[in-house]
C-alpha cells in the first residue's frame, strides 16, 4: 500500500490572530509598568500599592509576551512536514499537539471501536484502543471532505480488525 498523507494542521489565521492580540496585551502592559504612580483600587475588597502595581503589571506582561511566543511557535511548527495524518500499510500517524515533536501511531490491530463524536463544538473521530482513546480533529482537516476521507480510509484499514457485538 502507498503512504496516503491528509494536511492536519490548525488554522493559521486564527494563531496570527493570537499572536497580534497576546502581543499587544504584552506591549499594552509593558509600557503602563512605568505609568503606574498611584494605589490601584479594586472594587472594594483589595487596594495595591504602586509598587505592588509594577510588580503585577510586569508579571502580567511576561505571561502575555511568554503567550505570544507560544503561538508563535505553533505558527512555525504548522508549516512543519510532520502536520499530517499518514497512513500507512499498518497503522495511521498524526501529530499530537502543536509545540511538541510528539507523534501519535496507533496500528489498525489495535482499534476495538471507531466512532464520530462531538468534542467540544468540534467534530471529531474517536478511535478507541486497547491502549485508550484518540481524537483526530475536523477542524485540524482541510475541509468537511477531507474528514469524510480520513474516517472512510480508517473504518476501511481497521474494518478486519473491529468486531461488531
Amino acid at each position: 500500500m502507498d503512504i496516503v498523507k491528509y494536511p492536519y494542521k490548525i488554522n493559521r489565521l486564527f494563531i496570527l490572530m493570537g499572536i497580534g492580540f497576546f502581543g499587544w496585551l504584552a506591549w499594552f502592559s509593558y509600557n503602563q509598568i512605568n505609568n503606574t504612580e498611584q494605589w490601584l483600587v479594586v472594587g472594594q475588597s483589595a487596594s495595591v500599592t504602586a509598587e505592588q502595581a509594577r510588580y503585577l503589571l510586569s508579571a502580567t506582561a511576561l505571561i502575555f509576551a511568554l503567550l505570544t511566543l507560544m503561538a508563535f511557535i505553533i505558527l512555525l511548527n504548522s508549516f512543519s512536514e510532520r502536520q499530517n495524518v499518514i497512513f500507512t500499510s499498518d497503522s495511521v500517524n498524526y501529530p499530537k499537539g502543536h509545540v511538541r515533536p510528539k507523534v501519535i501511531t496507533i496500528m489498525y490491530g489495535d482499534i476495538r471501536e471507531l466512532e464520530r463524536v462531538n468534542a467540544q463544538h468540534n467534530e471529531a473521530l474517536e478511535i478507541t484502543t486497547s491502549h485508550g482513546k484518540y481524537r483526530i480533529l475536523k477542524s485540524m482537516l482541510k475541509n468537511q471532505q477531507t474528514f469524510n476521507e480520513v474516517c472512510e480510509r480508517l473504518q476501511q484499514m481497521a474494518a478486519p480488525f473491529i468486531t461488531v457485538v
